[in-house]
């Protein structure tokens, strides 16, 4: 119906802001690391460090997204999306003002600490769409996660050291040459902004009598008489706490695990990109500037977009989730395998149009990861987890559990990825061993963790998935949404 469009519209927007606020410190956050004092003028130890920072992003992230889910439950949505939305705004202002590495660390565990709130989006979508509309809005969430990874990335890489970029405008100022991060941040963080105020002056909330399950009143918040008699003698609550346990059903373990290697992967080649872009190319990358690479991500973000809008729903439909994700999986092998390529031709005779071409290829590539995520993680293992749990009423406690648990999975995976490999990438650029004597295959040689073992996992992932939902060659039905049977 319109109201219900109209708030999961909102809600779409919300997911925006939050993608806006996240990928707009790709462009330059490598080249904001080469400027701090604990690099000691190294470039090869960039990598370690910025992996630390992406990583400590989701370790935050991971240790909270279930108790703002617990939170959601308890105060209502609405507040918990507010709050979440005013936290990430004041952490990108602090992330451009920041000039040390403990700072950025300080500013990143802020972003994390709030932007842990997508899996009350999530419960609050499925607390609006009916039974029949869920799927539907479900997958459109990694396409506004990815025209926020578009209008971010192209803020940061274009608004980044403006008194460079914009000398007759800011050129003249010392602020800027100061922060020169600051206005790209800025600028992104008026989105999150927006989005908190919106979620104040139109957001419904989809939590019924918020604190009431709890023993309190909504008004007034006065606590109830213990002594007084029930109108129903033998009624029983209508919202039951489940324990985190009692929900993990084998359905929902293999959905989380298959969230988890699909984060793990994918995370291994969102945190890699950005430093092989600007990396030199004596040391394995292609030494772009940062605002080529704003281009470049908001490019693989629009073609993502573009992907999830046109094909993501006839793929799932004349194909099948399974096969799918195997091809989500598989398509992995050949953008990791890009790399050294293109930095092997970059070599041979710098930044010809052989590279631009492969480059090209891998970004295309990138947009069927993202028909995985939205078919794969969006609407059917979100979906699955939803209702296999111990059905209450319309979205209760148990489904924000289960939604965060999700996302708790994948951001744990998240957290050790950008560690382990961007720890591989600053080996691989400190140890000289080159196969071929000049140090092209470097990058084959020492992330063995970053192309050859994520070749295996996803090879062995899709078919560790395609036996477990084989089984079920029939739809049998096993979750149950508002007297009507979810088939699967």
């Amino acid at each position: 119906t319109p109201p219900q469009t109209s708030q999961i519209a909102i809600l779409w927007f919300f997911e925006i802001c939050e993608a806006i606020a996240y990928s707009v410190v790709y462009p330059f956050v490598n080249e904001l690391v080469k400027g701090l004092d604990v690099i000691g003028g190294d470039d090869r130890r960039v990598g370690y460090y910025v992996g630390l920072i992406q990583s400590t992003f989701y370790l935050t992230e991971c240790l909270c997204v279930l108790q703002w889910g617990r939170l959601s439950d308890v105060i209502g949505r609405r507040p918990v999306i507010c709050i979440a939305l005013l936290g990430v705004t004041l952490s990108i202002t602090c992330f451009g003002l920041s000039r040390t590495f403990g700072a950025l660390i300080l500013s990143r565990s802020l972003a994390g600490l709030t932007s842990g709130n997508i899996a009350v989006i999530k419960s609050a979508i499925g607390g609006l769409a009916d039974s029949t509309d869920v799927l539907q809005a479900f997958q459109y969430l990694p396409l506004c996660w990815n025209i926020g990874q578009t209008i971010g990335s192209l803020i940061g890489g274009y608004l980044s050291n403006p008194s460079q970029r914009f000398p007759r405008t800011f050129g003249d100022s010392a602020f800027w040459r100061t922060y020169p991060y600051l206005l790209p941040c800025l600028v992104a963080a008026l989105f999150p902004l927006s989005g908190s105020i919106a979620s104040i002056l139109f957001l419904r909330e989809t939590v019924l009598h918020p604190w009431r399950w709890k023993g309190w009143s909504k008004v007034g918040r006065s606590k109830r008489d213990p002594k007084s008699t029930p109108l129903l003698p033998h009624a029983t609550p209508a919202h039951r706490s489940a324990s985190l346990l009692s929900i993990l059903t084998k359905p929902v373990i293999i959905s989380v695990a298959n969230y988890c290697l699909l984060a793990f992967i994918s995370m291994a080649y969102s945190v890699l990109q950005p430093l092989f872009l600007s990396t030199p190319i004596q040391h394995g990358g292609l030494g772009l500037d940062r605002a080529r690479i704003g281009y470049i991500l908001t490019a693989q973000s629009a073609v993502g977009a573009l992907c999830v809008l046109m094909l993501s729903a006839r793929l799932q439909q004349n194909f099948g989730v399974n096969t799918v994700f195997s091809i989500t999986m598989a398509v992995f092998m050949v953008l990791h395998g890009a790399f050294p390529v293109m930095n092997a031709l970059a070599r041979e005779d710098r930044i010809g149009c052989q590279v631009w071409f492969i480059l090209a290829v891998q970004l295309v590539l990138h947009g069927l990861v993202e028909i995985g995520f939205g078919c794969m993680i969006y609407s059917s293992h979100e979906r699955l987890a939803i209702s296999c749990g111990p059905w209450q009423s319309k979205w209760t406690r148990t489904n924000c559990h289960i939604s965060g648990a999700c996302d708790r999975a994948g951001e744990l995976d998240s957290t050790l990825r950008p560690i382990g490999r961007k720890e591989s990438d600053g080996w691989q650029a400190r140890l000289c061993c080159p196969i071929d004597g000049r140090g092209t295959w470097r990058r084959i040689e020492f992330p063995p963790g970053g192309c050859i073992t994520e070749i295996d996992s996803c090879s062995g992932g899709s078919r560790a998935l395609q036996r477990n939902l084989s089984k079920r060659s029939q739809p049998e039905y096993i979750g149950y949404s508002e007297g009507s049977r979810v088939r699967f």
